[in-house]
């Protein structure tokens, strides 16, 4: 089978850092992605690319009402209270999407979906977080089946799950598999990428992470097709490169930030594997133009591997139908 270009994006808007920022701090990111989508989803018809969304079910609704009346029958618990979805926070939501920009994005998901090509995948229904102290499965299993609940009534159906923070193991692993998901992303093969809860977090290890965006110290992580099946059952198309956001203070680096992933491409594409970009539309809600430049040259260097090696875009459910179709050989 030729490689595959894969591409996520976790879409969540204020839902995604409400515990780690605030509104006055981070606006003009969560703002601005309502003139970036519009932009992406444009570059992504120009250069044929089929993405995958994975979508926080709380930014689906129309109103604060039909929001609350589809909420989960439990929810969890956390150590940390700032993580926990409080009735309080919820009160004090805005109407609807017209005046709350922030947890309401419904237009966007319509609007992705009527492209016809993505796949709208589940970001979870409240970004839960599995590794947290206080979660537990009965009520990941409630916030998976108000999720499934709101796309049957959307009519988009589910089949890919994205962890907030990449936080999962066997055990929400296979209350996927049981709740009908074919397969999720996982995280990169290496130290610094293994799921861990926020009070295991390091600053090293973010420190390395970000030197890793620009040299190589933890590998190129193109995943081969035979790789992808999970002990859980589900298919694991497991994260290759964080497309991290333009930074002025790292510009004189930016060479270095594409060659790291373009590298990787070339390799993917070349040995018939998979790689894996991923990144948040928030993280394009600021500087939206010199992001959408980087992304565009990613994209050229992919039309060049299609053109080469048959280096295809591919959502991540249309990579399972190619494996199911291949294992039934």
């Amino acid at each position: 089978m030729n490689g595959a270009f894969v591409i996520s994006l976790d879409f969540e808007l204020y839902w995604g850092v409400r515990d780690s920022k605030t509104k006055e701090h981070y606006a003009e990111n969560i703002l601005g992605v309502r003139e970036a989508m519009p932009r992406l989803l444009s570059l992504f018809n120009e250069f044929n690319i089929k993405a995958t969304f994975a979508t926080v079910g709380l930014l689906s609704f129309p109103n604060k009402e039909t929001l609350l009346a589809g909420m989960p029958e439990s929810m969890p618990h956390y150590s940390h209270t700032a993580y926990n979805l409080t009735a309080e926070y919820l009160q004090h939501l805005g109407h609807s999407e017209e005046d709350d920009k922030f947890h309401f994005a419904l237009s966007m998901i319509e609007q992705i979906h009527r492209e016809g090509v993505h796949e709208i995948a589940s970001h979870t229904f409240s970004h839960y977080y599995t590794l947290e102290d206080g979660a537990s499965p009965e009520t990941f299993k409630a916030d998976i089946e108000a999720y499934k609940k709101r796309s049957h009534a959307l009519g988009i159906p589910l089949n890919t799950i994205i962890f907030p923070r990449n936080q999962y193991n066997a055990v929400y692993l296979r209350i996927c598999k049981e709740a009908g998901f074919m397969g999720f992303r996982g995280t990169e093969d290496s130290w610094l990428y293994m799921p861990l809860s926020r009070a295991k977090e390091t600053t090293w290890r973010r420190i390395c992470r970000i030197i890793d965006s620009y040299w190589n110290i933890s590998g190129i992580h193109c995943t081969s097709w035979t790789e992808l099946k999970d002990p859980s059952g589900l298919y694991n198309i497991p994260a290759s490169r964080f497309l991290r956001p333009y930074s002025a203070k790292l510009s004189w680096l930016e060479g270095l930030r594409l060659k790291r992933i373009t590298n990787a491409m070339t390799q993917a594409a070349f040995n018939g594997k998979i790689f894996h970009l991923w990144w948040h539309p928030h993280n394009f809600g600021k500087d939206i133009q010199k992001n959408l430049d980087f992304l565009r040259s990613i994209l050229e260097h992919q039309q060049t591997l299609h053109q080469i090696y048959g280096f295809e875009s591919r959502t991540m459910n249309k990579c399972y139908s190619i494996l199911n179709n291949y294992e039934q050989r």
